[in-house]
């Protein structure tokens, strides 16, 4: 957020200096002041359909004022250029249609006294959006192909309306297989607009293969065959990720990745090796992922922790640290599932199951100091209820509770104390396919928008449910605030709208 600040900030800077060149003969006696209204902070519109009309006010202290006018408009989520500003109008009123993609801008008006040459500006946020970058995405299958619905949420998270299989809808076409996880990216390169250049996209995936859209319009932007330099034989989605100013692609257990801060297209690199001999590695689709630190992902082969740094073609080996209680290495355990639970400092838990002897369960605590981990280990007693669970989802950044099914019942324990609780039980006949945890805070034009939900899915038949619910000192509200109804078994979750960013979610389980 900072370097968005310093980059507009630059933008600003330059785009006043460029407005000032005028070097002709004006009287500077005494300070002009320019007063400008009618120009709200910040407006949201839809692009190719709504219009910004203003006509503010302009006054100044100088009684024989002369104005010249300037409107512009820059985009904000830019790398490694000072933004450019667009000029839209030179009139006092303006009546724009919006053409922009669906992003943050920044509109400038500008009344410049062409007597005196003093000038006043003044900025107001820009929200541009379509039909599909707000709202409710879920990814969805009916055994064999994958397509995606969109509940829209025009004027707060509840929503209103739905888009049944809007990927097949705007594509022609499904996926093959069965739904996984979505991965939203807010800089990922693309020519989507004719030139490359930074666009938000939406991963989706299945079991059996993958896809990328443009948010702004949820057409292919490239399909699994040509989101790689060179394409995996094996179509065999795990996930997409983003950590240490790279993207990940994890394919068959194997680790693709883009450097963000090189110039690239959008395609992932060849797969990175495990060692300089081509050990054979194969990763969970369970991981921890955060911001400036590297991934950390484990190989089911070895029974060993690993990560992955921006660059390089190998991934990198992790080792003990000195508090640990459980090896990084060779620890002769399968991985049953493994997420974030806080981001300062970075950690996260998992629960193992030992390879030798099935019986012995254990819940973890990882904390990652590359390159070293400290691995803390709490044996699971056959009566706990986490001990048979089938579904999990931490509590990110918030109560230290993880959350898990057993049947058709949902439990949380408190990591602190051990405490198991039951916290809802679904209607006969439905299965639990699906739990999350994913929080959302706005502000301004967005705060009608957050939310700080545990979602539950589950399928009857061959429909679907997810049911949102709120929760207080960790603990379930009694109903959900809605449920969201489809046809086939839910995958993944995820809201979108115009201020969401790879940040906004961990990307974990």
């Amino acid at each position: 957020m900072k370097k968005l600040y310093i980059i507009m900030s630059l933008a600003m800077a330059l785009f006043i200096a460029g407005c000032s060149k005028d070097i002709g003969n004006y009287e500077y006696s005494s300070k002009e002041v320019i007063t400008i209204t009618g120009i709200e902070n910040s407006y949201t519109k839809l692009s190719g359909v709504e219009r910004i009309t203003l006509d503010p006010e302009i006054s100044s202290s100088n009684s024989e004022a002369d104005f010249e006018y300037f409107w512009g408009i820059y985009e904000t989520n830019v790398q490694g250029s000072v933004p450019k500003i667009d000029t839209i109008a030179k009139t006092k009123a303006l009546d724009y249609l919006v053409k922009q993609p669906a992003k943050g801008w920044v509109l400038v008006f500008r009344a410049k006294n062409k007597k005196t040459g003093y000038f006043k500006y003044t900025t107001s946020s820009i929200n541009v959006i379509t039909q599909y970058t707000r709202g409710w995405y879920v990814v969805k299958d009916d055994g064999s192909q994958t397509d995606v619905d969109l509940f829209k949420t025009p004027a707060s998270i509840v929503p209103d309306t739905k888009v049944e299989n809007v990927f097949s809808s705007v594509n022609g076409k499904k996926l093959n297989g069965k739904a996984s996880l979505f991965s939203f990216l807010t800089a990922y390169k693309s020519t989507v607009t004719g030139v490359l250049g930074n666009t938000r996209a939406l991963f989706l995936l299945s079991d059996k293969d993958a896809t990328v859209v443009d948010i702004n319009t949820f057409k292919e932007i490239r399909g699994f065959n040509n989101l790689f330099y060179e394409s995996p034989s094996v179509k065999a989605p795990n996930f997409v990720t983003f950590a240490s100013q790279a993207n990940y692609f994890v394919n068959d257990g194997q680790i693709y990745g883009i450097y963000t801060m090189s110039s690239n297209t959008g395609q992932f690199g060849v797969r990175k090796m495990r060692d300089n001999l081509n050990s054979p590695y194969k990763v969970s689709k369970y991981f921890m992922a955060y911001g400036s630190s590297d991934p950390i992902f484990y190989d089911e082969i070895s029974s060993s922790f690993i990560s992955s740094g921006a660059t390089g073609s190998l991934v990198n080996a992790l080792s003990d640290a000195a508090a640990t209680k459980m090896k990084a290495n060779n620890n002769n355990k399968k991985l049953l599932f493994m997420g974030n639970k806080n981001t300062s400092p970075f950690s996260g838990y998992a629960v193992f199951q030992d390879k030798t002897d099935p019986l012995l369960k254990i819940l973890s605590l990882i904390t990652p100091t590359l390159p070293t981990l400290t691995i803390v280990n709490d044996t699971l007693k056959v009566a706990d209820k986490l001990y048979n669970a089938d579904n999990y989802t931490l509590l990110q950044g918030d109560e230290n509770m993880l959350y898990f099914t057993v049947g058709n019942e949902v439990w949380s324990r408190n990591l602190s104390n051990k405490f198991e609780q039951k916290q809802f039980t679904v209607p006969a006949g439905e299965e639990i396919t699906f739990i999350r945890h994913r929080k959302y805070t706005g502000s301004g034009v967005e705060a009608p928008y957050s939310y700080n939900f545990v979602m539950i899915g589950t399928k009857i038949g061959v429909s679907y449910k997810v049911r949102m619910f709120t929760k207080t000192s960790g603990n379930l509200s009694a109903s959900p605030v809605f449920t969201l109804d489809g046809t086939g078994s839910v995958g993944d979750v995820i809201y979108v709208s115009p201020s969401i960013s790879e940040s906004t979610y961990t990307n974990t389980f």
